[in-house]
This record gives C-alpha cells, structure tokens and sequence, in this order.
C-alpha cells in the first residue's frame, strides 16, 4: 500500500498522538493532520484516503453534519468513538460514514479499520451491524427542513428566533413541529411536549447531548 494521507479529528490531544503513533506502527502514513474540529481539516484542504472521526467534539457541532460536511469533500470517514447511542450513529451512517470504532477497542483494531476503509471497503463490526439493522426503524424519517426547526427549537430558541434563523413565519415552525410529532408518534416515541422532543432530538443526534461536568 502507499503512503496514506490520514486525518485525525479528537478534542482530546493525547488521543490523538495515541492514535497517529498506533497507525503509523502498522501502515505507511504520508502525512497525518491532527485536528480538534471539523472545519481545521476542511479549511486544510486534503485530500485525504481517510478521515477518522471523534463523534462528540464538545463545540455544539452535531456528528451527522460533521460527517456530510467530510464525506462532502469524498474523504472516507471512520468513526472512532465512545459513543453508544445507536440513533447518533445511525444518522452518522446515513450521512456517509465509512465504519466505526470503538475507543474500547485495541488500536490494533482501529489500524486494520484505517486500512480497509483507505482500501475502499466499509469496516463495521457485528455487534454494531446487528444494533443499527434493529434501530432502523424506530427513527423517524424527518425532511430536512423538519429536522432544522427541530433542532433549533430543541437547543431551547422561542417559536419566533426558529422562524427567524429559518427565514419563515412562526406558523410555518409550528406546522413542521406538529409534522415533526406526528412521525415520532408513528415509531411509537412520543413527542408531544418540549421536553420529550428535546429528549428525541438528544437520542436521535439532532442536537448534543450536554456534557456532564466536573
């Protein structure tokens, strides 16, 4: 294989020298950009063979733009995360991603994982196989100007600032939130309150869960 031309996405720096030091013990690496958010590797330029992913950076950024705004740019994008909620990583797959691994992982695994999404193929393992086939029908399908004034209103904005942010009228919020209700309603995952769709919208990715502090 020739050298790789990798990216490497994590809030936390010593992960990221952990990581560049376990896949360049075991793959040829070109070059390696260590980046704490999305847009450093973006305004970087690349290309990249691969673009490995922390889902959770910690600057309100949501994981499936994050991988739109990456796979975007035809860089490949491996997820390698603590994250657990198969709705989040559902959403990060239908947004183009690559693979996933676990930070539980060896970085052995994670080197093999660069690897076979550099050679083109997708990495995923059988457990998160069978997890996100079993979720793929409890999410509702939202269009993406219903997951928007979700995700506005959900941050906590008035009915009034999401139609403003929107550039629509205030009735207009409220007929998407009401559509918005009605498919989660169909998955079985009320949503009635602005409270139980701030809890949809956490467990589905449509805004961050808050960290918890220390």
């Amino acid at each position: 294989m020739a050298g790789l031309r990798v990216a490497l996405i994590d809030d936390h720096p010593p992960i990221l020298r952990g990581v560049v030091d376990a896949i360049a013990s075991v793959l040829p690496i070109d070059d390696a950009l260590t980046a704490h958010r999305v847009n450093e590797v973006l305004d970087a330029g690349g290309p990249y063979d691969v673009v490995v992913l922390d889902l959770q950076l910690g600057d309100g950024s949501l994981p499936a733009d994050n991988v739109s705004a990456l796979v975007g740019r035809g860089w490949p994008t491996l997820l390698y995360t603590q994250e657990t909620n198969a709705a989040v990583v559902g959403r990060c797959f239908r947004a183009g991603a690559s693979g996933i691994v676990a930070k539980t992982e060896e970085l052995s695994v994670l080197a093999e994982a660069v690897r076979i999404v550099a050679s083109g193929e997708p990495y995923l393992s059988g457990d998160w196989a069978g997890v996100l086939d079993s979720q793929e029908q409890e999410i509702p399908n939202l269009a993406p100007r219903e997951a928007e004034a979700l995700r506005l209103y959900a941050t906590g904005l008035p009915m009034k600032s999401v139609a403003r942010r929107m550039g629509i009228a205030p009735d207009t919020v409220k007929d998407y939130l009401m559509r918005v209700r009605r498919r989660y309603d169909l998955v079985g995952r009320p949503a009635a309150t602005k409270t139980e769709l701030y809890m949809r919208a956490v467990e589905d990715g449509f805004v961050e869960a808050p960290r918890p502090t220390h």
